[in-house]
């Protein structure tokens, strides 16, 4: 299936969630709506923000599914996979394309340790199971398991449907390595380093992704317009104000504030499922309202109907 190389903001959805962590399905549809009014380039459903760890397997289907609906081909939907093995990731990689996203992306597999030969298997057998474009996820904190330059260069040997990568190490020389190693017309390189935006995207990153885009969209297109147009200063005072909001995560551990963000936008209850909800002090509340009054509600609205 060929496609033209994403780039740009590509949000990791949030997934409002309801009563027993059920999908919110009209919370969903919100926050979807949100983002592409915002003007991203693409959107990662069921990632890390996504809260797949807390999502049954239908649950997680379901807000897929959702997604792509609310989208409705305007921008590249990313289906996000994240499991622990091969033969769990290849059931789930084959449902996830039955709802009709554009591509896969496919998290290293956590809880055990793996080699790279493990890692190099698991990623070639779940791509031998579908015909989709597919971006590998690399997330060692989350994961204990990072995905070297080296084996990736190697991957794309292989598959010819791997067209990128999320990268979340923060080890700047790592990323230069990988840039390196994996240079190409057609191989995306996105960042989710949300403090290194503009410093990934002058090494040579083609996007980014961060789960701070779900609440304030805005800025990040226009620290990705700025640089585009070369505007260097723009870009990183936009850089600047994202690290300003991104503040409000000292919060409730990041999910409680996440979780207040999106109340006090309007957009859904609450988008952690148990047993991580956090509930917000009162004073902690005022603080997360502020930063959104200040940098987030002049710039953006929100479609409830």
């Amino acid at each position: 299936m060929k496609m033209s190389k994403l780039a740009g903001v590509v949000p990791p959805i949030g997934t409002p969630v309801c009563e027993k962590d059920r999908v919110d399905e009209a919370g969903l549809r919100r926050l979807t709506r949100y983002l592409v009014d915002a003007g991203v380039d693409g959107i990662l459903a069921n990632g890390t923000m996504g809260g797949f760890a807390f999502l049954t397997d239908d649950e997680q289907i379901r807000a897929i599914s959702v997604v792509v609906s609310e989208v409705d081909g305007a921008i590249p939907v990313m289906g996000g996979i994240g499991e622990t093995s091969t033969s769990r990731a290849v059931r789930k990689a084959k449902q996830i394309v039955q709802e009709g996203v554009t591509h896969l992306t496919v998290l290293a597999p956590y809880y055990f340790f793996a080699t790279q030969d493990n890692l190099y298997s698991y990623f070639s057998d779940v791509a031998a199971a579908v015909d989709l474009p597919i971006f590998l996820y690399d997330n060692p904190v989350l994961t204990k398991n990072n995905i070297h330059p080296e084996t990736v260069a190697r991957l794309r040997e292989e598959i010819p449907h791997l067209v990128g990568i999320k990268e979340s190490n923060q080890d700047c020389v790592n990323l230069q390595k990988l840039i390196e190693l994996n240079k190409g017309d057609e191989f995306s390189i996105l960042t989710g380093s949300e403090f290194l935006i503009v410093v990934g995207l002058q090494m040579g990153c083609d996007g980014f992704v961060g789960g701070l885009h779900n609440i304030c969209p805005h800025i990040a297109v226009a620290l990705y317009k700025a640089f585009r147009r070369g505007d260097l200063i723009g870009a990183n005072n936009c850089q600047g104000e994202l690290s300003a909001t991104w503040e409000l995560f000292r919060y409730g551990n990041i999910w409680g504030a996440f979780d207040e963000a999106l109340r006090y936008l309007g957009i859904a209850d609450r988008a952690t499922g148990a047993p991580y909800i956090s509930k917000l002090a009162s004073e902690d509340v005022i603080k997360v309202h502020t930063i959104i009054d200040q940098r987030v509600k002049p710039y953006c609205s929100v479609t409830t109907a």
